[in-house]
């Protein structure tokens, strides 16, 4: 039984000037955490290090730490998840039951790098599955899908405060500027990838059947900055890190194999997970560990496209002997479950990596996930009980899975839950707050200058808070109103959601499964141009969506699978009109960048730089690779983008490119690939 870190709130309200003996005991409690925690780290000038990992869509069934074995149901879903790893990390730390993110990666992860919350980001257009291409000359500062360019980094926050700063695996935070990259955000080094999503073994961007890619689907997302070396991850670098195999031209399915002859597959030190885990790894190796570290992996498990190793999907084999099946396995539900045992693995290897260098117990392990799962059919996410998924902002869309753990945390916390609310935002502030550096940025203070005199929209302030001292001291230091999206808004234990919603289901303890039908939609991104051929009645159906009007309300303290709408019950009726009214208000307040439309450009400086993603728009002398691609070659590339644009103004052409991407799909359901 764990026990509970957090009070309740009532705990701490203080009436008129009276004070309860239990308040005072309670204040006392508090600073006698707050001095331990001061004397650890300023008065023996300690610095811990910091383990940071990003999980991508694990959804909150995805953690043996949340499953129960109530039922047979619940039992075979608790057996399915297999995270021992992160499970005994959590024995060992802090779970924190009550962390918000967007229901996206994009905006969360634009969050965790610059402590704002997701409204002071530009929105992509509607449809647009990754409008990194977009570009708004006339805004060199906002004008861009991300982080707005004169915004600091939470790398730059610690390496001011002497960290070794380090970023591994995906990004998703912006690329279009040098200064949007992580390395130009403050990390001493990035290995990864800059967009949403790559192939797990070719590194090409861009693969989802659903979207057609604006580039003509000719690039490779997988990059290394570091201060003498900025461009791809070419074969040399690749063969540094485990994989000797040529890739690069090449195609290969899902197990690593090359398409025309199944029997020549690479070697798992090509899966892109292993490669990133490798230089992780060497990264602890060989620090020197007087010096703070700040390492953040970025894991791609377990984000479609679902790819895994033959050796993970054998381990979950040999488990799975000794399960008794109630309901069979769907094929995405397979390769989730070993998806999910190599992610854990690979918190294994660096945590055992740090204990060999004697710097575990110095060290703050984090682990979040950037938004719940994705509940499609061929995704193989699960968020049970919570209702819904990714894309939503259900509480399984956007409450995550997070926790902290590693020696640095004391003795007295290990093994207990925090209930206060914490948004994905204030990993800024609290991690600045730990390094002892102000979390206020100045730079983009400056920027507003500028910004104000030339009438663009201003850069918003960081909003996130520091938060350690709070998850010590069992307070919730998020009591007021927190903005989740311009759909919905959280007043603990209120919580406001409004408009259509995707995705509005209770998925059960073992989803997806052969009874499963849906949901199986997907919206066809035909270069940048949004297309469905579903009639709007049809596509509320398949999308399985719920209406909320003006505001559905949750007390998700009591209620947190949204079972109960209390908008229509008369004594929430004052609940309701202020809640509604602080989301007005907060949207009101929202980043409204033009960030224009797909260029050519970004296209070509990736042909440039030898058939690699990265950054378009003054590059200057930023990559030390040499022009890979000869001029007359560059061209005859620009003449096909040029066609294309043309061929973008016919309708005809799109609608004809959709139908044929359309019928190519097929349903999804019919992929579900259901076995004993």
């Amino acid at each position: 039984m764990r026990q509970a870190a957090m009070m309740p709130l009532t705990a701490f309200v203080v009436a008129g000037l009276s004070l309860s003996a239990g308040i005072c005991q309670a204040s006392q409690e508090y600073e006698n955490n707050v001095e331990l925690l001061q004397r650890k780290l300023t008065l023996q000038k300690f610095k811990p290090h910091v383990l940071l990992f990003v999980a991508d869509d694990v959804g909150w069934a995805g953690l043996g730490a949340h499953r129960t074995a109530e039922n047979s149901a619940e039992a075979q879903g608790k057996a399915e998840t297999q995270t021992p790893i992160l499970d005994n990390l959590i024995r060992d730390g802090v779970l924190l039951e009550r962390h918000y993110a967007a229901s996206n990666s994009v905006p969360s992860r634009c969050s965790l790098i610059s402590g704002r919350l997701p409204r002071d980001f530009p929105v992509a257009p509607r449809g647009m599955s990754n409008p990194a291409t977009y570009w708004n000359p006339e805004d060199n500062v906002s004008g861009f899908y991300g982080i707005p360019r004169n915004m600091t980094g939470i790398g730059s926050k610690l390496k001011q405060a002497g960290y070794a700063t380090h970023y591994v695996g995906k990004w998703a935070a912006g690329h279009a500027t040098p200064e949007q990259t992580p390395f130009g955000r403050g990390f001493d080094s990035f290995l990864g990838f800059v967009g949403n999503e790559n192939d797990y073994w070719t590194k090409q961007s861009d693969l989802e059947e659903f979207i057609a890619d604006p580039c003509l689907y000719k690039f490779q997302d997988f990059s290394f900055y570091n201060a003498t070396y900025r461009g791809g991850v070419a074969d040399t670098i690749a063969a540094e890190l485990g994989c000797e195999e040529r890739v690069k031209g090449k195609s290969f399915d899902k197990d690593g194999c090359h398409e025309e002859d199944p029997n020549d597959c690479l070697p798992e030190s090509c899966y892109e997970e292993s490669m990133l885990l490798e230089y992780a790894a060497r990264l602890i190796q060989n620090h020197d560990s007087s010096k703070p570290l700040f390492l953040t992996y970025a894991s791609h498990e377990v984000h479609l496209p679902l790819e895994i190793t033959t050796s993970a999907l054998k381990r979950e084999e040999q488990a799975d002997a000794q399960k008794e099946r109630k309901l069979p396995w769907t094929k995405a539900r397979r390769v989730m479950a070993a998806s999910l045992a190599f992610m854990d693995s690979a918190m294994g290897r660096l945590i055992d990596t740090l204990k060999a260098r004697s710097m575990f117990e110095d060290t703050l392990v984090i682990f979040i996930s950037d938004n719940g799962a994705s509940l499609q059919l061929t995704a193989g996410g699960n968020n049970y009980p919570l209702k819904s998924g990714k894309f939503s902002e259900w509480e399984g869309g956007v409450r995550t899975n997070a926790f902290i753990s590693g020696g640095f945390i004391p003795a007295r916390h290990r093994g207990s839950s925090f209930h206060g609310v914490i948004h994905i935002a204030d990993w800024y502030a609290t991690l600045c707050s730990l390094a002892g550096v102000s979390h206020v940025d100045d730079v983009s203070a400056k920027a507003n200058e500028l910004l104000r005199l030339q009438g663009r929209p201003l850069l918003g302030e960081v909003e996130g808070r520091p938060q350690l001292q709070n998850i010590f001291s069992g307070i919730n230091g998020r009591p007021d109103a927190l903005h989740l999206s311009s759909s919905s808004l959280l007043k603990w234990p209120y919580k406001l959601v409004t408009g259509q919603q995707k995705y509005s289901f209770w998925p059960g303890p073992v989803f997806p499964n052969c009874s499963s039908d849906g949901p199986d939609d997907a919206p066809l991104d035909v270069y940048t141009h949004f297309f469905s051929f579903e009639n709007e009645s049809a596509r509320l159906e398949k999308d399985m969506v719920e209406d909320c009007g003006n505001g559905c309300l949750f007390n998700v303290e009591i209620d947190p699978s949204e079972r109960w709408d209390l908008s229509s019950h008369t004594d929430h009726n004052a609940v309701l009109s202020s809640l509604q009214a602080e989301l007005k208000l907060m949207n009101s307040k929202a980043f409204k960048a033009d960030i224009g439309h797909s260029r050519v450009q970004a296209c070509l400086q990736s042909f440039r730089q030898g058939g690699f993603v990265g950054p378009f728009v003054d590059v200057g002398d930023f990559y030390t690779t040499h022009q890979v691609a000869g001029e007359e070659e560059t061209e005859m590339y620009r003449q096909e983008l040029m066609q294309l644009q043309a061929r973008l103004r016919d309708e005809e052409f799109l609608n004809e490119t959709a139908r044929e991407m359309y019928e190519k799909m097929g349903s999804l359901s019919d992929e579900l690939g259901c076995f004993d």
